[in-house]
């Protein structure tokens, strides 16, 4: 048995274990002293039905409310459960210390040669001196620990090199320490990473300052979130069962309620609430009971937000929310905004005119107000609205009265929706109380302004929120070319491709185009239609059609479109054409007067598409190539416009590619060539001369592609494929990218 004296000692894992011992107290304190019992962890609730409103089990009719009360109720708590420490084996041991100011080299050569026997290494920078006495023998796994805090406590660490135990300053130690990924109770020091799951790193740090005796040997990934600790197993270890206390979901301890509001606004409401809370706290001006209660006003849902870290505290809200949503003397209509995000708002606005009352003609009442002199919204019987402001579209919704009533006038600048949804009597419907419903479209910012009861503006807020949603684009990619008919495609490219199978022998939707019973057949006979599957066979297909004959790529325009909305583009000129010529009878040396007008020629191509759940695109093409030409059928001087159209129905699959085609041109040319002067005269010029007839056959085909862009990502696959496409493109980026 070894012998020595001690001392009493205080360690730095007793002070870090007092510290943390402070911290989990002042915690604690910071709760209510009135806690209610513990709720189970989750469960959501459902108010009951407002005031006023049917129950589903009454059966009674009533209207719809579109409003969910959502309330979350927690537990409340917010820290991790601190890890129990058991007081250990007292099993005594057979190793007593006895140490009266001896140098801590020595002490260090007495426990890890003597004691325990293993190799070891002290740096000469090791200095103190140790005084210790033991009042109960140890235990062999007893001893490291302690050996590791009396060095600590001159400044050394033990570090452990395989079978090698080396004893030096902290600062080279920390340096040196191995990097560890699980509890390791042997000794040494030691570099652990600890990932954090709820907190930030920056914050747990903070806490820990607190807790370690060194703050330098915490360090932090805020990247990753990792907290990265160096020193012995007690130190990380204590660290790690901090760590364990605060990061926990604090999430699950709040307690959330979102509470829909009929009859005050949400803005409002949080005002008043505020000062009921504050008051009944005894806390004006230090926040909501002190802090436990937050509000969040949400005025696109009419509801009010709470955000409690108790139960209780929700609980108070909730029952002060209920008293103060009352109707006050002015009850009954109110004027609510809504911003539209995607859609029109005009558009809306129409949209919500059909939904809400009968499409009657209100031709009647028109004729009526006209005939008095008054200007008019399109006929609302027995109702009238104030002057609107330029760039706003009225709607009204109403029962209609037992006499017509004319309309105020509309200001300037109201948008032909207005006349639109205004144009339809309010016959059919008659919501909650009967009373009138506005809606004006505000253009300038793309808003709908709602004149409305709290139960007429949850069903218009309802229908809104399904309209007003994020529109599909379509990329139109589109081939027009022109293909000179002669050898094997002298029956056309239809006939041509029928009979090469560039589909592969599938049969992919290859036939004529039926247009109905007269169509496009008498205009153009053979007109046929082909898709292709893939972008390859694309190529395959036009490669194919460079061998057999002249191929003219008149245009290769990409458009961008949303869905159902109309793409046009144009390549061409404007002919001067003239349409009319006036000479004065009565003066024969006024001038000749012409009136030109301007002729579009060239490409013109429109596709309006809309996609399908499924993916599939229903396309209108209408494809028109025109070109000027001398007239010959006539002497009048003006251009011959020869003009080539394509207007059908499609529908494909997203990526795929059609081909319509058909439409053959045949022109005539004649070619003279002799002797100047000889060759025109009569009897014998066409001995000096030869002439030529050369008739051409083209065919006009469009390849048309739909690409269905759903989100960011198919954006910017399309722009990296342009990006392929563009060569001088690419090289421009390259020059212009920032050298390292």
């Amino acid at each position: 048995m070894t012998d020595i004296r001690p001392l009493p000692s205080y360690t730095r894992r007793g002070v870090a274990i007092c510290v943390a011992a402070t911290v989990l107290v002042s915690c604690a304190s910071d709760r209510p002293a009135d806690a209610p019992d513990p709720a189970p962890p989750v469960a959501f609730e459902e108010a009951p039905p407002p005031v006023g409103q049917a129950s589903p089990e009454s059966g009674a009719a009533g209207p719809i409310d579109t409003r969910e009360e959502i309330v979350e109720r927690s537990s409340g708590g917010f820290i991790g459960a601190a890890r129990t420490r058991g007081t250990g084996d007292s099993t005594p041991g057979d190793i007593n210390l006895r140490f009266d100011a001896v140098d801590v080299r020595e002490f260090a050569r007495a426990v890890l040669g003597d004691i325990l026997g293993v190799n070891y290494l002290i740096d000469p920078a090791v200095s103190g001196t140790v005084t210790i006495q033991t009042t109960r023998p140890l235990r062999d796994e007893e001893l490291l620990p302690l050996f590791e805090q009396i060095l600590a406590a001159n400044g050394a660490a033990l570090v452990r090199d395989g079978a090698l135990y080396q004893v030096v300053p902290r600062e080279t130690a920390l340096r040196q320490a191995d990097f560890v990924t699980s509890r390791d109770a042997t000794g040494g020091v030691r570099t652990q990473v600890i990932p954090l799951r709820f907190i930030a790193a920056s914050e747990m740090q903070r806490i820990l300052e607190s807790v370690v005796a060194d703050p330098s040997t915490l360090r932090i990934d805020p990247a990753r979130n990792l907290i990265i600790v160096s020193g012995t197993a007690a130190e990380v270890q204590t660290v790690q069962d901090t760590i364990g206390i605060f990061d926990v979901d604090w999430l699950r301890g709040m307690s959330l309620g979102l509470f829909p509001l009929d009859n005050v606004d949400p803005v409002t409401l949080e005002a008043e609430l505020t000062g009921v809370l504050n008051a009944t706290a005894g806390r004006e001006g230090n926040g909501l009971l002190g802090g436990i209660v937050r509000l969040v006003p949400l005025e696109r849902l009419t509801s009010l937000l709470v955000v409690s870290s108790t139960p209780a505290g929700l609980r108070e809200v909730e029952v002060w929310i209920r008293r103060l949503d009352q109707p006050g003397e002015s009850a009954g209509q109110r004027l609510y905004v809504y911003p539209v995000q995607n859609a029109k708002a005009a558009e809306l606005a129409e949209i919500l005119g059909s939904i809400f009352q009968s499409r009657a003609s209100a031709r009647a009442a028109d004729s009526t107000a006209r005939a008095r002199g008054a200007p008019t919204l399109g006929g609302f019987p027995g109702t009238s609205i104030g002057t609107v402001a330029p760039g706003s579209t009225p709607v009204q919704i109403g029962p209609r009265p037992s006499s017509p009533t004319p309309a105020a006038p509309i200001a300037a600048g109201a948008s032909a929706a207005a006349t639109r949804a205004a144009n339809e009597s309010a016959d059919g419907l008659a919501l909650v109380d009967g009373g009138l419903l506005e809606i004006i479209a505000d253009d300038v910012r793309n808003a709908l302004v709602i004149l409305a009861t709290p139960e007429q503006y949850r069903m218009v807020e309802a229908a809104v929120r399904k309209l007003d949603v994020v529109p599909l684009q379509v990329l139109i990619e589109a081939k027009i070319l022109e293909v000179a008919l002669r050898d094997d495609l002298s029956y056309g490219v239809e006939w041509f491709f029928h009979n090469n199978d560039i589909n592969g022998g599938e049969g992919r939707s290859r036939g004529t185009l039926d247009l109905g019973s007269a169509g496009i057949t008498g205009l153009a006979p053979g007109f046929a239609y082909t898709i292709i599957d893939t972008a390859d066979r694309v190529r395959f297909a036009l490669n194919l059609l460079a061998t057999e004959s002249d191929v003219n790529i008149l245009s290769s325009p990409s458009l961008m479109v949303l869905d159902n909305q109309t793409a046009t583009i144009n390549v061409g000129d404007e002919i001067p054409v003239p349409a009319r010529q006036s000479i004065s009878n009565l003066d024969p040396i006024s001038p000749t007067v012409n009136e030109i007008t301007f002729r579009q020629t060239g490409i013109t191509l429109s596709v309006t598409p809309r996609v399908s759940s499924s993916g599939l695109v229903t396309m209108d093409i209408r494809q028109e190539v025109a070109t000027a030409a001398a007239t010959t059928t006539s002497n009048i001087d003006a251009p011959t416009i020869q003009n080539r159209a394509i207007e059908s129905v499609v529908a494909i699959n997203s990526g795929e590619t059609i081909v319509l085609g058909g439409l053959m041109q045949t022109q005539q040319t004649k070619n003279e060539s002799g002797v100047p002067g000889l060759r025109r005269i009569p009897g014998i010029g066409k001995l000096f001369g030869s002439t030529s007839n050369e008739d051409s056959r083209t065919e006009l085909l469009v390849l048309i592609t739909p690409r269905v862009v759903r989100n960011r990502d198919d954006v910017r696959s399309i722009t990296d494929e342009f990006r392929q496409k563009l060569p001088q493109l690419k090289d421009l980026e390259a020059k212009h990218e920032p050298k390292s």
